[in-house]
């Protein structure tokens, strides 16, 4: 199994290729960057970032607290995370997909 920040890049990467955008590189010198200076490619970037993000979020909503929810649905510690994660979740949803 790979260790988790590849599994993260692995996943930024394909969104990034499934879109068109041009691969990151990564020098000694400048570490990672994009070769192509256009305002297009870097929003590119940024939504399939916050795509990644969300997908992340959204698995560990389903996973996480959704189960807790469930067994304790009068907890108020669940009941405000679910409110605050809801509202994450619509950002990030919001920010991947914003034109």
């Amino acid at each position: 199994m790979e260790p988790r920040s590849q599994l993260k890049e692995w996943h930024l990467r394909q969104v990034a290729a499934a879109r068109g955008l041009p691969p990151v590189t990564w020098d000694r010198k400048w570490g990672y960057r994009l070769l192509d200076d256009a305002p297009e490619v870097w929003i590119g970037y940024e939504r399939a970032f916050f795509d990644t993000v969300h997908h992340r979020v959204a698995n560990f909503v389903a996973g996480i607290l959704f189960p807790h929810q469930k067994k304790t649905p009068n907890d108020p510690y669940i009941r405000t995370v679910m409110a605050q994660m809801g509202a994450i979740e619509s950002t990030l949803q919001l920010l991947a997909n914003l034109e």
